[in-house]
């Protein structure tokens, strides 16, 4: 059988190196969640909330959560069967049992839900990039809302501090909450990652990545590979075990419980964390393991590394492969991030990219917003973008995957040359102002079809729960 010719070492290092330089899809989810609902009615009917801490929400609603997390862990279990996926179960003694008053119950609930529980989640707004700090607010330092681990790892920012019971815009705590996901909460929860806590979530070992680089231990909760070929599969088998769609699944049953019971504050929160991984898989790059090349082209690089190993005892043609891969990865993610701050600093209404994210017009194309929306619709459209019509290995200057895309609109010594590695401080706009007319409006035009999808699978997700709960 071809299968049992396929090296799995290949596919392991493979994945283990391209995704732990992979780990964020988007540069802050928080301004395109901004841009993807302010122009819409959305929601007109609770312009503000009042904030309320986690604790206060738990002693609440601390009777309810329980059969909300065991009916998520049944539809996963269900879910993970139906498709052949893999799905470890919440551990019976890490299931939330708390009461009110109780002075873990707060750590008991993020255990529960098999987050890193050493993060606070204090009460606060992120300063959208491009925006000024308001003269009386009080800026809470980052240590208090990031994992310690990865502090310097996601860049700068600055948050706002909120105080209990205070009036706040409901699209500003729905923003800023879609970007919080990638703080901290999915860093080492594998059985190999090192730990800040003593619980363990059986999730076995980390799937893919490297488990000792705190960042890759985040991957496998905000990828989805659900479309790849039964070859790949075959020999890769731990492909199968993603976390996004659970996470999606969890966070907007837990919106929609805090919305029935009058916690708006964090039926928001919750929804902009669902928000961040559904926002994450409409980015190309987190839906296949190496974007831009075909089954044919991993077979073809797999008798590569053979023959480089066997005479040269060097790997040189699959690292060469993964770096360009990741240097393409973070160009696209660049491009948007400049955009969308370029566009919030000089108050641009005209940015084609920003007016694809905010057009409304699609979004009736796409079903309504269920259980298999994640698979059937968002992911199925997005791995499309990922995939070459041909071997992107040969065929790249005809290919329209935005790999091949990239390649062809960047400089060479950028997009293809392997011994470059990609820097924050790269001017993704101004480099790509300055190349050939065809090349610029061709990679503007993908950048737009991708924005576009963003969008509207944005306020797909947003409509559908706030129109069950009727917010």
């Amino acid at each position: 059988m071809l299968s049992s010719k396929i090296n799995l070492k290949f596919f392991v290092s493979l994945c283990g190196f391209i995704l732990c330089n992979n780990s964020f899809a988007w540069k802050n989810h928080a301004l395109i969640t901004e841009y993807s609902i302010e122009k819409t009615n959305i929601l007109i009917n609770k312009p503000q909330v009042k904030t309320e801490s986690l604790e206060n929400f738990l002693n609440s609603t601390y009777s309810q959560i329980p059969a909300v997390l065991n009916k998520v862990d049944l539809w996963a279990i269900d879910k993970s069967q139906h498709n052949n996926f893999i799905f470890n179960p919440v551990p019976s003694d890490l299931k939330f049992t708390a009461v009110a008053g109780d002075p873990k119950i707060v750590e008991k609930f993020l255990v529960s839900l098999r987050i890193n529980p050493t993060l606070k989640f204090p009460l606060y707004l992120q300063i959208l990039p491009g925006e000024k700090t308001k003269e009386n607010s009080v800026l809470i330092d980052n240590s208090e809302i990031f994992l310690k681990a990865i502090e310097k790892e996601v860049g700068e920012y600055k948050f706002a501090k909120l105080n209990e019971g205070e009036m706040v815009n409901s699209l500003a705590v729905l923003a800023t909450a879609s970007d919080e996901p990638d703080y901290g909460s999915d860093i080492h929860l594998f059985d190999d990652n090192e730990k800040e806590f003593n619980y363990k979530y059986q999730f076995g070992t980390q799937p893919f990545g490297n488990p000792n680089f705190a960042i890759s231990s985040q991957a496998p909760f905000h990828m989805g590979f659900y479309h790849e070929a039964s070859l790949v599969y075959s020999v890769a088998g731990y492909l199968k075990k993603t976390y996004a769609e659970y996470r999606i699944k969890l966070n907007i049953e837990l919106a929609e419980l805090a919305f029935q019971t009058g916690h708006p504050y964090w039926g928001l929160r919750f929804l902009g964390w669902a928000l961040h991984y559904v926002q994450d898989l409409t980015q190309p790059y987190h839906n296949t393991p190496l974007p831009g090349y075909s089954t044919a082209d991993l077979i073809g690089l797999n008798i590569l590394d053979k023959l480089e190993g066997a005479l040269y005892k060097t790997n040189k043609k699959l690292s060469d492969t993964i770096n360009v891969v990741s240097n393409r990865h973070f160009i696209l993610e660049k491009l948007v991030y400049e955009e969308t701050v370029l566009a919030k600093e000089n108050k641009n209404y005209n940015s084609i990219i920003i007016n694809h994210m905010q057009n409304t017009s699609l979004d009736s194309n796409y079903p309504p917003f269920d259980d298999n929306y994640v698979r059937n619709v968002l992911t199925k459209q997005a791995v499309k973008f990922a995939k070459p019509t041909y071997g992107s290995y040969i065929f790249w200057k005809v290919n329209n995957d935005i790999s091949s895309i990239i390649a062809r609109s960047f400089p060479a010594e950028y997009s293809i040359d392997p011994k470059y590695i990609f820097q924050d401080s790269f001017p993704a706009l101004q480099i790509l102002n300055n190349q050939p007319e065809k090349q610029k409006i061709q990679m503007i035009d993908v950048t737009c079809n991708l924005m576009n999808n963003a969008g509207s699978h944005t306020r797909n997700v947003v409509k559908s729960v706030l129109d069950k709960i009727n917010f």
